[in-house]
């Protein structure tokens, strides 16, 4: 027995050696894990979910960021954001579009540009994580001419990144009891929510399949960032897939939409639904 335990230390001293020989340094930014090579990656000062910055000899950089938002996310609407704010940048051009990756079991979307600051042209690759309330981008940013010479080392790094996931099954539970049903929105459509946390959006109550939005959906019965408690309300979230018109599919070009349920001074079957963006309110009621 304390051969084997000598063993196993032996092992272990091996195994801690090896890895700081090599520069392999374990770093925890949020729900985010991973190690880099410090021979490669110099990294600045960082707390507990703050922006991470990691540099290599070239000035090329690695920028992490971890955050709990408001609302739940999706790496498309996160990208949406971001091109919506540099596309008018002096020479934006998208080399890379979005697309759906899978690093370590989990969905990531990777995108990529180029853009002009004086005369320098620089190249941008990302890749977006959004699920329930987490959020997490982790973009690589070269000039043009440097860009190739750091970029294999980025995607090592990348490529390593693990995510704890922080789920809100519990709160979805409770939120789908009041509204897993069809709904019917007093005109402006009829809402089927599915216990799979799908839905489909019929234009009317003959819930005509050539014409509806579908999708997933999200929920929850709380949120402190609304100040919405348990009993207040409903956050109700649809990830529209595509849009349906007179028979013809199109991709949805919105990524999310949110909207509140106030469930408050309840004196007829009917309650009021917000869209969180536009404030349009609609009047919704059980079937």
């Amino acid at each position: 027995m304390k051969k084997t335990i000598r063993g196993l230390l032996i092992l272990l001293v091996v195994f801690l050696f090896t890895a700081c020989s090599k520069g392999s340094i374990p770093v925890e930014i949020g729900n985010l894990s991973f190690s880099y090579d410090s021979k490669i990656w110099t990294v600045k000062s960082y707390t507990e979910n703050a922006p991470l910055e990691l540099t290599d000899k070239n000035k090329n950089k690695i920028n992490i960021n971890v955050s709990q938002e408001t609302t739940y996310q999706h790496p498309m609407s996160m990208i949406f954001f971001i091109e919506s704010m540099i596309s008018d940048q002096d020479g934006f051009q998208v080399f890379l579009e979005p697309n759906e990756i899978t690093v370590n079991d989990t969905k990531w979307y990777e995108y990529g540009y180029l853009y002009k600051n004086g005369d320098t042209t620089y190249k941008v690759y990302q890749r977006y994580y959004g699920k329930y309330y987490n959020a997490a981008s982790v973009s690589y940013t070269a000039t043009a001419e440097r860009y190739e010479a750091g970029y294999d080392e980025a995607i090592r790094l990348m490529s390593d990144i693990k995510v704890e996931e922080v789920s809100n099954e519990e709160n979805e539970a409770k939120a789908k009891e009041f509204l897993v049903g069809e709904w019917d929105l007093n005109g402006r459509g009829y809402l089927v929510l599915s216990d799979d946390n799908t839905y489909e959006w019929y234009s009317d109550s003959s819930k005509d399949d050539n014409n509806k939005h579908y999708g997933i959906y999200g929920c929850d019965v709380e949120n402190a960032n609304m100040n919405m408690a348990d009993g207040d309300g409903i956050y109700l979230v649809l990830f529209p897939e595509a849009l349906i018109l007179d028979g013809v599919s199109e991709a949805s070009m919105q990524y999310k939409i949110d909207y509140l349920i106030s469930l408050g001074n309840q004196e007829s079957e009917d309650y009021s639904m917000v869209n969180m963006s536009t404030y349009a309110l609609f009047t919704i009621t059980k079937k």
